[in-house]
């Protein structure tokens, strides 16, 4: 993955992303060549699944009741559905 398309899955900014590779909170871009690098997919969705787990319970319980009781369920992939939520 190229740097746009990680940008926009995990809704961090450029700074941001480099702060957390700079303190090994996110996975190390790989070299592709002299002037360019790209994320392993299953590294930041793995990263993404990671940061969702890190939610716990009680965030699980307030979305499941938020549509007055009916539990919210989607096709998306867990990784994509978190970067929308974020975005709104």
């Amino acid at each position: 993955m190229r740097i746009r398309e990680v940008l926009q899955l995990c809704g961090l900014s450029r700074a941001t992303l480099y702060r957390e590779i700079k303190l090994h909170a996110f996975p190390a871009p790989v070299k592709l060549s002299a002037r360019s690098v790209g994320w392993l997919q299953d590294d930041v969705v793995l990263w993404l699944q990671t940061r969702i787990a890190q939610r716990g319970p009680a965030y699980n319980a307030d979305t499941q009741t938020a549509h007055h009781g009916e539990r919210k369920t989607s096709s998306v992939r867990p990784a994509l559905r978190q970067a929308r939520d974020e975005s709104e």
